[in-house]
């Protein structure tokens, strides 16, 4: 393991994350204490330890093969070298397989804040919908109090109006019947 790249690994029996600078090839867990020989291949993007040939890390989903660009030969993501034809696997490749899966996490990150912030604004204009028919409620209701208030005085007035018509045709009635007889 000469990849400058891959300094930490999660112990294959509690995940506890363990420093491979400070072992050799053989590891001993500081959590669990369980011991291994570090035979196999190390993620490049979530450092797990996989002692079978894997194409796809079962922690992160990265993929744990690449393909010489001379032979075709599938080699672990993080060789340097061919295993078939030896011929130097480019630095730049492992730089930006690893780039790319942080490039991805960002974009589903900013893709999960875009879906929240679309959640959260659409329950604010609800809320805001929501307060605005109230208040259209409450309007309508005060308008249609105030119509049959105002119906209510018109019924008075005409009642007034009536009652002083029918006194007033009393009195001159009276008015003509005295007047008739004086």
């Amino acid at each position: 393991m000469t990849n400058e790249f891959l300094v930490e690994i999660a112990c294959p029996n509690c995940r506890h994350p363990i420093d491979v600078r400070e072992h050799g090839r053989h590891v001993i867990c500081d959590a669990c204490r369980s011991q291994f020989i570090l035979q196999a291949h190390l993620c490049p993007q979530c450092q797990s330890y996989h002692q079978q040939d894997e194409a796809i890390c079962g922690q992160c989903g990265a993929s744990l093969s690449r393909l010489c660009r001379k032979c075709q030969a599938s080699n672990w993501a993080g060789d340097e070298y061919c295993r078939q034809c030896g011929s130097a696997m480019d630095i730049f490749d492992i730089l930006v397989h690893s780039q790319s899966g942080y490039t991805a996490d960002r974009l589903d990150q900013q893709m999960r804040q875009a879906r929240d912030l679309k959640a959260l604004e659409a329950a604010a204009s609800a809320s805001r919908m929501a307060e605005l028919e109230a208040i259209e409620v409450e309007r309508v209701a005060a308008l249609r109090q105030r119509q049959r208030e105002r119906k209510a005085e018109e019924r008075r007035l005409l009642w007034l109006m009536g009652g002083a018509a029918v006194l007033s045709l009393f009195f001159l009635l009276l008015y003509l019947l005295f007047g008739w007889l004086n």
